[in-house]
């Protein structure tokens, strides 16, 4: 069987909400509406990027059955702390800590 390769998109989608990324501040239900990334390294730039937690690629084709799901893991700073924990504490604000 031959794949067209050329029908596959790279979307973001949070886990949590189950959104698809579709730009800056703008999440949608359809992956038909997301934002095509256009690539696994982008996907996973921007959701550095832009310090997106509890996030999955989804990288799909025109067969449904054809859906690759690949997890993120959250960002971490030096020392195993979640990087927006990091942020918080060398601006001043406080993060909540888990137990």
């Amino acid at each position: 069987m031959k794949v067209n390769w050329g029908s596959m998109s790279v979307l973001l989608r949070n886990t949590r909400i189950g959104l698809y990324y579709a730009g800056p501040k703008h999440w949608v239900g359809s992956p038909g509406a997301a934002a095509d990334l256009g690539s696994i390294e982008r996907a996973t730039e921007l959701s550095r990027e832009e310090n997106f937690e509890e996030m999955e690629i989804v990288v799909g084709h025109e067969d449904p059955t054809c859906e690759l799901v690949l997890p993120l893991r959250p960002n971490e700073a030096p020392g195993n702390e979640p990087a927006r924990a990091a942020h918080e504490r060398r601006s001043g604000q406080e993060a909540p800590v888990s137990s």
